[in-house]
């Protein structure tokens, strides 16, 4: 859609408002090409995630060999400040498709009057986990690692339904939040968890920074379904997914008296150049007929990643993790003639295997390059190469990835 065109389609439901005698203005943030929309003391800023995946895997066995296509993320709404006091999040998850449930992906209040202070309640991504916290179209890689997205699953992650204190300032990030189950057709809504985050910045220059962090949830009362035990489930994709059909690792539905996760995290940027990395422990006290059985699951990730061509990613002390890469100039469309460029290359380990329980043990190295041609649009191309080690089993795997997406 044409620039013009697209601002007309914007404005067209406010012109009631101008009529009105409500001052309205357009303003567009630097380097960007999708305009948030000021009607007096209120700044509408539309929202978009929109991705499409193309892989598969050139040698594997287990579960979907062969090429997919898939639309991963449909997610699309607005975030609303009023009187730069209170914030107002509304956005819809229409995919993944094709065979996926469309949910409520963000319907969250917050207070930000009080300084360096948030106060947040609704459907939500409380803070938990550096990987975590960045948001899906940011990441370097298509996918988080494994162990990130297993441990936040368990009471943090997306569409969560949690209040949550958070402080934040240059150096810091601290945030406390209560959580239910998720929302849409697989909630759990009656989850009970503590989440909570604590990041520091021990030094911050113009060429370097270190983040450290230690995050951290409890389930005091897992998820419950009619008829049946308290359980959680522990499982992941093999950091991609384009239509598969089953898991790599994949623990099953376990009875559960509680369970939790804590993980620590750190980075560095020098110029150009981050790296980061998270260790997580997960505890799960077992449910059984004659008392409970302690299961302790594993992992970590390791990465790095380079901005050949534009601004090298900066650290937000809102979210306390890294942005996506820009242009260095005042550009939308190809930054220096060629836009902007980013490699990555990453190690992660994931070991759900504990006592009576095999949920696999997988490890996958991944290399990437990432190209923005326009500050909304993203071409990533992605290869991995793992192996999953059951008890009988072996399994090694090959696959390539690519994704076009659209986000502002």
């Amino acid at each position: 859609m044409p620039r013009n065109t697209r601002q007309l389609f914007f404005l067209r439901p406010f012109s009631l408002f101008l009529t009105l005698g409500v001052p309205l203005s357009v303003s567009t943030a630097h380097a960007g090409t999708v305009p948030s929309i000021t009607l007096g003391d209120v700044v509408i800023k539309p929202y978009a995630t929109d991705q499409l995946d193309i892989g598969g895997f050139p040698q594997t066995s287990v579960p979907a060999p062969g090429v997919g296509i898939r639309a991963a993320r449909l997610r699309n709404g607005a975030r609303i400040t009023i009187h730069k006091q209170f914030e107002i999040g509304a956005i819809w998850d229409f995919g993944p498709v094709p065979h996926g449930p469309m949910r409520l992906f963000e319907g969250q209040f917050s207070y930000l009057g009080l300084k360096h202070f948030v106060f947040t309640a609704g459907i939500f991504k409380p803070s938990f986990g550096l990987e975590s916290m960045q948001a899906q179209g940011d990441t370097v890689f298509i996918e988080r690692a494994s162990i990130a997205t297993i441990t936040r699953n368990l009471a943090a992650g997306i569409a969560r339904q949690a209040v949550q204190i958070e402080a934040h300032g240059t150096r810091y990030h601290v945030a406390v939040a209560g959580t239910a189950g998720t929302a849409g057709p697989d909630h759990d809504g009656n989850q009970r968890a503590i989440v909570f985050r604590l990041v520091g910045i021990p030094v911050r220059t113009r060429d370097i920074l270190f983040h450290v962090g230690f995050s951290g949830e409890w389930v005091f009362k897992a998820a419950q379904s009619p008829g049946q035990p308290p359980a959680a489930n522990f499982s992941d994709f093999p950091e991609l997914n384009v239509g598969l059909t089953g898991k790599f690792l994949d623990t099953g539905r376990i009875p559960l008296r509680s369970a939790g996760a804590f993980g620590l995290e750190a980075a560095a940027a020098w110029k150009r150049l981050l790296v980061q990395g998270e260790t997580y422990e997960i505890e799960a006290n077992r449910r059984e007929s004659i008392g409970s059985q302690h299961l302790h699951f594993s992992g970590w990730y390791a990465q790095a990643s380079y901005t050949l061509i534009g601004k090298p990613r900066a650290w937000k002390s809102r979210t306390a993790a890294f942005s996506a890469p820009t242009c260095q100039k005042n550009q939308t469309t190809l930054c220096d003639g060629s836009g902007v460029l980013e490699a990555g290359v990453r190690f992660s380990d994931a070991n759900l295997r504990s006592a009576s329980v095999d949920g696999g043990h997988q490890q996958t190295w991944s290399a990437n390059l990432n190209w923005w041609p326009t500050d909304i649009l993203r071409v990533s191309l992605q290869y991995e190469n793992g192996t999953i080690r059951e008890t009988h089993s072996t399994e090694n795997f090959q696959a390539v990835l690519s994704m076009l997406q659209i986000k502002f």
